[in-house]
């Protein structure tokens, strides 16, 4: 509220009378949900008129306001590629460890396989 506002009289009209609770609140008649007589937005300008006549919200029959939820701060999703670059780098390296063995063991599947196409035959 850095400016001064300007109110319809329509608003002023109804700061200066009691409103029944229900006026705010959206009711379940009949199985359907029934507006309340003033939305949000007029409920906000309501309190904020109430606060610069002076006068204090509840005595007109407006719910005290609602406390500020506090926020849960998540960290940044990201991209999936971005999220499973540490496993994939750790993946890599256990893969890159175990090179030399599966080199020996190529090595001596091929040698094998070498020593059975080579016939028996002396020439």
């Amino acid at each position: 509220m850095a400016t001064l506002r300007t109110f319809s009289a329509v608003l002023l009209k109804n700061i200066r009378v009691e409103h029944p609770e229900a006026a705010f609140l959206p009711k379940l008649e009949n199985g359907y949900w029934r507006s309340p007589k003033f939305s949000l937005r007029r409920q906000a300008e309501l309190r904020k008129a109430c606060l610069l006549n002076n006068i204090e919200p509840e005595s007109i029959g407006m719910p005290p306001p609602k406390p500020q939820k506090i926020m849960q701060k998540k960290p940044p999703k990201g991209h999936k590629q971005q999220r499973l670059y540490e496993a994939k780098r750790a993946e890599i390296q256990n893969h890159l460890d175990k090179m030399p063995e599966k080199i020996q063991k190529w090595k001596k599947d091929l040698a094998i396989q070498k020593d059975k196409q080579r016939s028996s035959l002396p020439f």
